[in-house]
C-alpha cells in the first residue's frame, strides 16, 4: 500500500492559484527529504512470481536508464535564470532521480537481470528536451516523469513483495513532489501568457504526452499484463495525472 509522507508537499488545490513558484520553500523540501530518506538496498534476491520477474526486468532497465542522465542541459538552462537558489534546487532534484537509478540498479541485480547502456526511448526524450530551452526541457521531463510515478504506483500496488511495493511507495511520493516542483515552475513562468496561448501550450503538450503514453503502454505490455493492469487502465490513471499537472502548470 502506498504510504504518505509528511515531507511531501500538498496536492495543488483551487486556493493555490495565485500562489508564486518559491525556489526557498523547494530547497527546504528537497534537503528535508535528503535528511530523511530512508536508505534502501537490495543484497539478496527478491522473490516475484516467474511469469512478471522477466518482464519487470525488462521495465524497470528502461527506467534505470532514464533515471542516470547528468543534467548537463538542464543545470545549464537553470543557470540562466540567475538564480543560485533554484540552481540548487536543481542539483538536488537531479540527486534523486541519481539515487532511484541506484535503487533500481540493486533491484534489477537482486532480480538477477542486468544494466542496459542504451534504450530508444530514452534517445528520444533526450534530443526532445534538448530541442529548445528551459521550459521545453521540463515539459518533455514532466512527460517522462508522469509516466514513471503511474508505473511505479502500479508496482507499489500490486507487486506481491514488502521490500519491493515499501521502495516503489516511496519512489513514487518522491516523483509525485518532483511533478509539483516543475509544475510550479513553469506556472510562474507561463502565468503571463495569454490564456489562448496557455490552451495552445496545453494541446501541444497534451498531444506528446498521449503518443509517448502508447507507444510506453505497447512497449510495457507484458509488464502490466504481469502487473494485472490493463493498458486502458493505465492509459486513463497517465491521462488523469496530466491533467491535473498541466492546470496546474498552465493555470488552466
Amino acid at each position: 500500500m502506498l504510504k504518505t509522507s509528511a515531507h511531501c508537499p500538498q496536492t495543488y488545490t483551487k486556493e493555490d492559484a495565485d500562489t508564486s513558484f518559491s525556489a526557498a520553500r523547494w530547497l527546504e523540501y528537497f534537503l528535508d527529504n535528503k535528511q530523511n530518506r530512508t536508505v534502501t538496498q537490495f543484497s539478496d534476491d527478491l522473490s516475484i512470481s516467474q511469469e512478471l520477474q522477466e518482464p519487470l526486468i525488462r521495465s524497470l532497465q528502461r527506467f534505470q536508464i532514464g533515471e542516470t542522465g547528468e543534467g548537463k542541459h538542464l543545470k545549464k538552462f537553470a543557470k540562466e535564470k540567475k538564480d543560485p537558489i533554484y540552481e540548487q534546487c536543481i542539483d538536488l532534484f537531479l540527486k534523486e532521480e541519481h539515487s532511484h537509478a541506484r535503487i533500481l540498479a540493486e533491484m534489477i541485480a537482486a532480480l538477477d537481470g542486468n544494466l542496459i547502456t542504451w534504450h530508444w526511448s530514452d534517445l528520444v526524450f533526450i534530443l526532445l528536451r534538448r530541442a529548445l530551452g528551459l521550459k521545453t526541457e521540463i515539459f518533455i521531463l514532466l512527460i517522462a516523469e508522469i509516466v514513471g510515478k503511474c508505473f511505479y504506483l502500479q508496482c507499489a500496488r500490486n507487486l506481491k513483495n514488502e521490500r519491493l511495493s515499501d521502495t516503489f511507495s516511496v519512489i513514487v511520493l518522491d516523483e509525485i513532489a518532483h511533478v509539483e516542483f516543475h509544475c510550479d515552475f513553469l506556472r510562474t513562468e507561463l502565468i503571463t501568457y495569454p490564456q489562448p496561448v496557455r490552451y495552445a501550450i496545453y494541446w501541444a503538450w497534451a498531444t506528446l504526452f498521449y503518443a509517448a503514453s502508447l507507444v510506453f503502454v505497447l512497449d510495457h505490455r507484458l509488464a502490466l499484463a504481469g502487473l494485472e493492469v490493463s493498458q486502458r487502465k493505465f492509459l486513463d490513471d497517465c491521462s488523469t495525472t496530466f491533467h491535473r499537472a498541466a492546470s496546474r502548470a498552465l493555470a488552466i
